[in-house]
């Protein structure tokens, strides 16, 4: 997810749906699928533009502010997303 965030490439859409894992000889490989909502560094996209799953989204986001597109999307609110995800899986 980081070295997709250092890319440019937001997902903005991390969800229990979105996650899945497998198993290697090393132990467990988890993956971040489901593109569709990402946004590309410089596109323009901000605050509610393109979210994602309502029980994952971000607090900042659904604050007045975040759904006038006055918030601009950072890291934290995609580690924020994986905390809902964690939250909800437990």
């Amino acid at each position: 997810h980081y070295t997709l965030w250092q890319a440019g490439i937001h997902h903005r859409d991390v969800s229990c749906e979105n996650l899945i894992y497998y198993m290697t000889d090393e132990g467990v490989m988890g993956v971040l699928n489901d593109f569709d909502l990402a946004s590309v560094r410089g596109d323009g996209q901000s605050g509610n533009e393109r979210t994602g799953t309502i029980p994952f989204m971000v607090l900042e986001l659904l604050r007045e502010d975040g759904q006038s597109g006055r918030v601009e999307h950072i890291y934290r609110h995609n580690l924020e997303l994986f905390i809902w995800v964690f939250i909800w899986i437990c």
